[in-house]
C-alpha cells in the first residue's frame, strides 16, 4: 500500500544513513512530520530489530500503530497503550519470539519495571509439538500457576478439558490456546476466539505462565532490556511533559467506599492518595541522558528547535480547514514552485470523490492530473508533509477535511461466529413457545426410548402438568418466549382450543396490518413523483467532507436513497441503524440533493431536543453552501417562528427542522420536495394521520435507531423499501472504558480534564429521590461547577429546558438518571461517569456509553462501584465485558432482542405489542412472513409479479431405527448439545452444515459414530427439503418416504418424473402406497449398515433433484 516515492524520499535516506554512521548513542534530528515518520520507520526496520516509538497517550499509540499496519500489513506491530503488569508479561513473551518489531508505547513504559529475564524464564513453560509436558503434566502446571477450571475458557487464568482437548488462556498470551492430544502426544496447537470459541489460527509454540503478582519480591528490570538490536524514537518536548514521580499506583488508591444504601452517596471515603498531589511538588524536566544511562541501543530524538541536530528538510503540510478555496490556492502555489502534489485518500470511494472535487476547483487541474503533477492515491495515512529536497507535497484527506484518524484496522476476515444461541441459553423453568401446542415451561433435555433406540428430546410442561417430548426433528418448532418487557405469559392447555384461537387472531391482525402496508406501497409505486437531478460537484464536496469514513453500508444506503429520489415513483424508504452509525449524515446528503433542485425539505422529529440537535448538525454540515436551514420549536420566540413560516411560504427557507409544529395548518411550503422523519413510531396518532396526508406523493425518508429483525428484511421486500446500516465508521474512536472504585478526587480529576478541553460531562445517578443530595455532595468538592439535574419525574417542559441549557453549554455537567440512554446526542459531551454501575444491566451500560464519543475526540466512560472485591461474579464479569469491548457496536448483541421486539411492532404499527405478547416474538415474525407471502401470492399477485420467486421447500422429518445424537461423554454440557441440535436441524445450506461439523471437531475433537450419523441425517433432511419430501423414516426392514400432501403443482409435473425414476430402479423393491390423502413410497431396506442406508437415500434424493431441475447439480 505504500506509494512508490517512499523509498526514494531524501530525508528518510539521509536519516537512516546518518544513524548507521554516527557512533553516538543519542542522535538528534529535526521533527519528522505526518506519514514521513512511518516511511522512516519502515526503512529503519531493515537496520534494527526492535524499534520502540514513544508517544504521549493511548490514542496516539493506537493511531500510529494503525497507520503502520495499514501501510505495511506484513510488519509485526505491537501496541502498549497503558501499563498493566499482566499485559506487559504478554508483551515481553511475544518480543522474545520476534526478531523484528515496531513497538508503539506510552512514555510510562520507561518507568515500569518488568520481571528480570531469569525470573521470567523460570516462570514460563514453552509448549510445542516436540516439547510438551503431556496431558496429565498440563494439569500439574495449571495447579502450580493457580489456574481455575471452567466449562469454557473466556478469561486469562482459566483452563478447561473436554476429552482429548485442553483449552487455556495464559497470562503470557494475547489469545486463548487449544491443544489437542493423542494420548500424551500433541496433535495440534491452535489459538481460538473466546467469544465464538472457534479456532482462529495454528501455532507452532505457545507459552503458559502465572500472573504477575505485584506483592512478591520479583527482581525488576526496565522494559527496554528486553529489546534486541534496538532503536528508540521519541520527541524531546513530549519527554519534558513526563513526570514519573506523579504516577500514583493503583495500590495507593482506595479499594472500597461505604455507601448509604438509600441514597447511593458515600458516607465516608477512605482514600490514601493526597487530595491534590501535583500542586504540592516541584519537578525537574527529564533529559534523555537521565533515563537511558544503561541502555545499549540507539536513541533518536526529534528536537523542535534548531541546534545540534540533523536537518531533515521536512515541514508539516499546509492547513486547509475544509476550505476549498484555500485548497486550490495551496495546490496552485506548490505547482508553481515546481513541486509534485500528492493527495492521499482513505479508500477508493473517497479517491473518486477527491478527483471530481480537484478537477472542479481550477480549470488547469484536470490537465495537471493527467500529466501526473497532481496525483490522488489510496493510502490511509493521518497527516502529510512537505519534503523540500524532493519538491514533494503530500496532503491527506484526513487533514483536508479535519477527520479523526482510525484507531484500529477493520478485520477483513469474517469471524467464525457461533450461530444463534437462542435455545441454548434456556434454563430450567424458562417459558418457550411450541408452534403447535403453545406456551410451556422448559424442563431440560431427557433421553427417551423410541423402538429399540434411545434419543434425546426436549421436555415441555404445560398447564395442569401436561407433558410433551419434542424430538430433534421438531426442535425448530420450539422457540424461547420473548415479548415486550415485563410481559408474563399464560401457560397453554394441551388439547385445548385457547392456543389455536390465539394464533388465528394474531394471524388475522397481522394480515390486516400487512395488507395496509402493501396497499400503501403499491399506490406509491403506481403514482408519479418528482425525479431529482444527478449528483453535482457540490454533492461530491459535501460527501467527501464527512468527518467519518463511509462504511460500505453507508455508501450503499446513500446510493439507494439518491436512486429513489432520481426515480419516477415517490420515495418511501426506511433507514434503520444503531445510534452513531451515520443515519443523520444520509439524511443531510438527501436534503442537500433536494435543495440543489430548488425544492424545500422538512425534517420532522419527535422532541424539541432532537430538533435542536438536528438543526445544529444540518447547519454545521451545510455551512459552506448557500443553503438556509431553520428550526421551529417552543425554544424559538413567536417572532422567530413567524419569520420561519413566512420564509417557507416565500421559498427563502430551504430546510426546516421541527416537531409536529411543522404539520400545523399555518405552515405552507412554496415547493416541498422531501420529507425526512426521525423515529416515526414516537409520534402520536394525530401527527401520524396528518403525516399520511402530507406523504401522499412526496419523497419520504424515515430514520430509526430501533433495529428491524433480519428475518423480516426479505419478506418485506415489496412491502417496504428498507435499508440497514449495521456497521460503525472505522475511524470512530473506541470509548476508553474503566471500572473504578468511587473516589471523589478521581471524579474531580476526570471532570476537570474534560472541562479543560472545552467539553462537558454526563454523570449518571439512577435514584431520583437522592439525585439532589448527590449533586450537593459533588458541589461540596467542586463548588465552581454549573450543574443541571434531569430525571424522568420532571415535567416534560422542565426536562427539555434543562437539556436545552446543557446543549447550549449553560451547564457544564448534567447529573441525570438513565433517561439519557436514548435520544440525546451532544457531540461536546465526551466524559461519562456512572455511579453504582454494578446495579445496571449490560445493555443499559452499553446504551449509556453510546451517548459519548459522538465527535472526533477521545471519549471516556468511568463505571463506578463501591468495591471491586465485594462484587459478585456475575456483576464483575458483566463490567469486565463492557470494559473490554470498548468498540462502538462491540462484541455482543446487547439487548438486540428487546429492541427488535420494538422494531417489529413499530413496522406494522405500535398496536402490535399485544399480538407479540400473545404468541411470542419468534412466532410473530414467522406469522408476518406467512401473511406477507400469502398476500403477495393471492390479493397482490399482479403487484409482485416481477419479484423473484422464492424457492419452494418442505420441512421434512428424518426418523431412524438406529441412535443418532451427541453422547454425554463427548459433550457434557446440556445447553451446548441443545445449541448443536437446534442448529443442525435448521440449516439452510450445506455450507452452514459444514461449519457445524468443523465446530464439533475444533472444540470437542474427533466425532464419534453417533455424531457422524447425526450430521448425515441433518444433511439428508436439508437435501430432502429441496425435493419437497415430507418425511423419511428409516426402519430396519423398509424405508418409507412421505410425498407432498395435496400439492397440485407437484402431482401435475414432478410426480410423473419421480415415478419414471422409481420404475427404473431395477435393484430396489419399491412400491407406492396411498394412505387417505397421503402418498408414500416404500423401499425395501436391504442395507447391512445405517451408513449404507443413508448413502442410498442421499443418492436417491440427489437423482430426484436432478430430475426436477436438470440444470442443477446435486452438489453445492
Amino acid at each position: 500500500m505504500i506509494p512508490g516515492f517512499s523509498k526514494a524520499l531524501s530525508p528518510v535516506k539521509q536519516i537512516t544513513s546518518q544513524i548507521a554512521h554516527k557512533p553516538d548513542k543519542f542522535v538528534r534530528i529535526s521533527p519528522m512530520f505526518g506519514a514521513a515518520r512511518s516511511l522512516f520507520l519502515r526503512q529503519a526496520a531493515l537496520q534494527f530489530g526492535h524499534i520502540l516509538v514513544l508517544l504521549p497517550d493511548a490514542q496516539a499509540v493506537a493511531e500510529s500503530a494503525t497507520e503502520m499496519r495499514l501501510s505495511d500489513p506484513a510488519r509485526p506491530v505491537m501496541e502498549i497503550p497503558s501499563i498493566k503488569p499482566d499485559e506487559l508479561r504478554e508483551k515481553i513473551t511475544s518480543l522474545q519470539s520476534l526478531e523484528r518489531c515496531v513497538i508503539y508505547a506510552v512514555y510510562d513504559i520507561l518507568f515500569s519495571g518488568v520481571p528480570d529475564k531469569k525470573h521470567h524464564e523460570e516462570n514460563l513453560l514453552r509448549i510445542s509439538m516436540d516439547d510438551n509436558p503431556g496431558y496429565e503434566g498440563m494439569g500439574e502446571y495449571f495447579n502450580h500457576f493457580v489456574y481455575t477450571r471452567q466449562k469454557f475458557v473466556e478469561n486469562k487464568g482459566e483452563f478447561s478439558r473436554r476429552g482429548a482437548i485442553i483449552d487455556f488462556w495464559s497470562w503470557s498470551e494475547n489469545s486463548p490456546v487449544r491443544i489437542e492430544f493423542d494420548g500424551d502426544f500433541i496433535e495440534s496447537i491452535r489459538y481460538f476466539d473466546p467469544e465464538s470459541q472457534r479456532s482462529t489460527s495454528n501455532a507452532e509454540m505457545v507459552t503458559l505462565a502465572g500472573p504477575l503478582d505485584e506483592d512478591t519480591n520479583v527482581p525488576l528490570i526496565p522494559f527496554t532490556e528486553y529489546l534486541s538490536n534496538p532503536l528508540i524514537l521519541l520527541r524531546s518536548e513530549e519527554l519534558a511533559q513526563v513526570h514519573p514521580d506523579l504516577t500514583v499506583s493503583d495500590s495507593s488508591r482506595q479499594t472500597s467506599v461505604v455507601f448509604d444504601e438509600d441514597t447511593d452517596i458515600p458516607v465516608e471515603t477512605v482514600t490514601a492518595s493526597a487530595a491534590d498531589p501535583i500542586s504540592q511538588q516541584e519537578f525537574s524536566i527529564l533529559k534523555p541522558e537521565d533515563i537511558f544511562g544503561s541502555f545499549s541501543g540507539k536513541i533518536l530524538i526529534e528536537e523542535p528547535f534548531t541546534g545540534d541536530r540533523i536537518e531533515s528538510g521536512l515541514k508539516p503540510a499546509p492547513a486547509v480547514h475544509s476550505n476549498y478555496k484555500t485548497l486550490a490556492l495551496v495546490i496552485s502555489e506548490y505547482i508553481q514552485k515546481n513541486y509534485s502534489v500528492v493527495i492521499s485518500a482513505e479508500n477508493d470511494i473517497q479517491k473518486g470523490r477527491l478527483e471530481d472535487i480537484i478537477t472542479g476547483l481550477h480549470e488547469d487541474f484536470e490537465s495537471l492530473l493527467d500529466e501526473g503533477k497532481i496525483k490522488i492515491i489510496t493510502w490511509p495515512v493521518k497527516a502529510g508533509f512537505v519534503s523540500q529536497e524532493d519538491n514533494l507535497l503530500l496532503m491527506t484527506d484526513y487533514e483536508i477535511f479535519g477527520k479523526p484518524y482510525r484507531t484500529k484496522v477493520s478485520s477483513k476476515q469474517l469471524k467464525k461466529k457461533g450461530k444463534s444461541k437462542d435455545l441454548s441459553t434456556l434454563v430450567l423453568g424458562d417459558y418457550v413457545v411450541h408452534e403447535d401446542y403453545g406456551i410451556a415451561r422448559y424442563q431440560g433435555l431427557e433421553t427417551i426410548k423410541i423402538g429399540d433406540a434411545e434419543f434425546e428430546a426436549i421436555k415441555l410442561i404445560y398447564k395442569n402438568g401436561g407433558t410433551v417430548y419434542v424430538n430433534l426433528n421438531y426442535l425448530n418448532k420450539v422457540k424461547k418466549y420473548s415479548a415486550s418487557e415485563g410481559a408474563v405469559p399464560q401457560l397453554s392447555t394441551l388439547g385445548g382450543t385457547d392456543w389455536v384461537s390465539a394464533k388465528k387472531k394474531a394471524k388475522k391482525r397481522i394480515k390486516e396490518a400487512a395488507r395496509e402496508l402493501i396497499l400503501l406501497y403499491a399506490r406509491r409505486k403506481a403514482s408519479k413523483g418528482y425525479s431529482f437531478s444527478a449528483d453535482t460537484i457540490w454533492q461530491n464536496e459535501l460527501e467527501a467532507s464527512f468527518i467519518y469514513e463511509d462504511t460500505p453500508d453507508q455508501s450503499k444506503v446513500t446510493d439507494e436513497v439518491k436512486n429513489d429520489m432520481m426515480g419516477e415513483s415517490p420515495m418511501d424508504r426506511l433507514v434503520c441503524g444503531d445510534v452513531g452509525f451515520g443515519k443523520t449524515e444520509i439524511a443531510v446528503r438527501a436534503a442537500f440533493k433536494a435543495v440543489q433542485d430548488q425544492k424545500q425539505v422538512a425534517v420532522l422529529v419527535p422532541t424539541t431536543i432532537l430538533a435542536e440537535q438536528h438543526f445544529n448538525t444540518f447547519r454545521d454540515r451545510l455551512q459552506q453552501f448557500p443553503v438556509r436551514v431553520e428550526q421551529m420549536s417552543r425554544f424559538m420566540t413567536r417572532q422567530q417562528n413567524t419569520a420561519v413560516v413566512k420564509g417557507l411560504k416565500e421559498g427563502v427557507v430551504d430546510i426546516v427542522i421541527g416537531t409536529h409544529r411543522i404539520l400545523s395548518k399555518d405552515v405552507e411550503f412554496k415547493d416541498l420536495g422531501l420529507l425526512i422523519i426521525d423515529e416515526e413510531h414516537r409520534f402520536g396518532v394525530v401527527a401520524k394521520d396528518k403525516l399520511k396526508l402530507v406523504k401522499a406523493n412526496l419523497d419520504t425518508l424515515t430514520l430509526t435507531a430501533t433495529p428491524i429483525p433480519r428475518t423480516l428484511n426479505l419478506s418485506l421486500l415489496g412491502a417496504r423499501d428498507l435499508s440497514l446500516v449495521t456497521t460503525p465508521p472505522p475511524n470512530r474512536q473506541p470509548i476508553y472504558t474503566k471500572i473504578e472504585v468511587f473516589d471523589i478526587h478521581r471524579i474531580k480529576e476526570w471532570v476537570n480534564h474534560e472541562l479543560s478541553r472545552g467539553g462537558q460531562v454526563y454523570i449518571v445517578h439512577d435514584r431520583v429521590r437522592s439525585i439532589e443530595n448527590f449533586a450537593a455532595y459533588l458541589l461540596r468538592y467542586m463548588p465552581e461547577l454549573k450543574i443541571g439535574i434531569a430525571h424522568g419525574q420532571m415535567k416534560p417542559a422542565d426536562l427539555e429546558d434543562v437539556i436545552h441549557k446543557f446543549l447550549n453549554r449553560e451547564y457544564k455537567v448534567l447529573i441525570s438518571t438513565k433517561i439519557i440512554e436514548s435520544g440525546i446526542d451532544i457531540p461536546n459531551v465526551n466524559t461519562m461517569i456512572v455511579n453504582r454501575a454494578d446495579r445496571f444491566g449490560l445493555a443499559e451500560l452499553h446504551q449509556l456509553r453510546g451517548r459519548v464519543g459522538r465527535s472526533d475526540r477521545q471519549a471516556y466512560a468511568y463505571f463506578l462501584v463501591p468495591s471491586k472485591e465485594a462484587l459478585n461474579g456475575k456483576s464483575l464479569k458483566r463490567l469486565q465485558a463492557i470494559e473490554e469491548y470498548s468498540d462502538i457496536g462491540a462484541g455482543f448483541n446487547l439487548a438486540m432482542r428487546d429492541l427488535e421486539i420494538r422494531g417489529a411492532g413499530n413496522l406494522l404499527g405500535t398496536e402490535q405489542s399485544g399480538t407479540i405478547n400473545d404468541v411470542g416474538f419468534d412466532l410473530y415474525i414467522k406469522l408476518i412472513n406467512e401473511a406477507v407471502e400469502e398476500l403477495k401470492a393471492e390479493e397482490f399477485r399482479e403487484v409482485f409479479k416481477d419479484l423473484p420467486k422464492e424457492e419452494r421447500r418442505s420441512d421434512p422429518a428424518v426418523e431412524t431405527w438406529f441412535e443418532i445424537g451427541i453422547p454425554h461423554h463427548y459433550m457434557p454440557e446440556q445447553n451446548e448439545r441443545l445449541y448443536f441440535y437446534t442448529g443442525l436441524f435448521s440449516v439452510k445450506t450445506e455450507e452452514e452444515l459444514r461449519e457445524y461439523e468443523q465446530e464439533f471437531i475444533d472444540r470437542f475433537g474427533k466425532t464419534p459414530v453417533m455424531v457422524n450419523r447425526l450430521l448425515a441425517c441433518a444433511l439428508l433432511k436439508l437435501r430432502a427439503s429441496e425435493v419437497l419430501f415430507e418425511r423419511i423414516n428409516i426402519q430396519r426392514k423398509v424405508i418409507v418416504i412421505t410425498l407432498p400432501k395435496g400439492k397440485d403443482e407437484f402431482y401435475e409435473g414432478q410426480f410423473t418424473l419421480l415415478m419414471q425414476y422409481v420404475n427404473s430402479l431395477t435393484d430396489e423393491r419399491c412400491t407406492f402406497k396411498q394412505d387417505k390423502e397421503i402418498l408414500k413410497l416404500i423401499i425395501e431396506n436391504r442395507f447391512e449398515t445405517p451408513e449404507r442406508s443413508i448413502d442410498f437415500l442421499m443418492k436417491f434424493v440427489g437423482d430426484t433433484k436432478a430430475l426436477y431441475s436438470p440444470k442443477t447439480s446435486t452438489a453445492e
